[in-house]
């Protein structure tokens, strides 16, 4: 067989001896067709391979135009990073900040850690507390009644005060007596 021959491009004759027949004769105008046909079947395969040749252009060309689109692609998504990458610089210096800002409030917040143990040394202090308001609460009463008191005598003290002068005056012009008005 020819190399771009197949079982089904060989003539009638090629056929049956091609089968393993070896006593079946050739038909002679057989013969005379065979060269136009291997041309034409040749000319097929031709534009068959042509025809095979345009698709695998087609689907190159379809590939070269998506690996350009991925190029531009590409392209914008550098740019896109680069301006990620500009925008994220000083999100550094901004974060160390916040770090810091951070350790103060830790060190701030430190004191909040004891207050459990504080709590339970104040909940006893809180009966002492009601007592104590409690003893409060009776001294107002009390208290009241002394300012009252010591309303009355302040008058009274005026009044002695008055009496009592002339007493301090003799008593400075004594003899002998170490406190003197100047």
């Amino acid at each position: 067989m020819l190399p771009m021959q197949t079982n089904s491009s060989l003539t009638t004759g090629a056929r049956i001896a091609h089968r393993g027949n070896p006593h079946a004769s050739m038909n002679p105008l057989d013969a005379l067709l065979v060269p136009p046909t291997l041309v034409k079947r040749a000319l097929d395969d031709l534009h068959d391979i042509a025809s095979e040749i345009r698709a695998v252009r087609a689907g190159v060309a379809a590939l070269h135009a998506e690996v350009r689109a991925a190029r531009a692609g590409i392209e914008l998504l550098d740019e896109l990073l680069v301006g990620t990458k500009v925008a994220v610089e000083p999100l550094s210096a901004q974060i160390a900040h916040m770090e810091l800002q951070l350790e103060g409030l830790a060190a701030e917040m430190a004191p909040i850690r004891n207050l459990e143990p504080i709590r339970r040394g104040i909940e006893p202090l809180e009966q002492s507390m009601v007592s104590v308001r409690e003893s409060v609460d009776e001294l107002e009463p009390m208290i009241a009644d002394l300012d009252r008191k010591i309303r009355e005598i302040d008058p009274k003290l005026d009044e002695m005060q008055e009496s009592i002068e002339p007493i301090g005056d003799l008593a400075e012009k004594i003899p002998g007596n170490r406190r003197r008005r100047d």
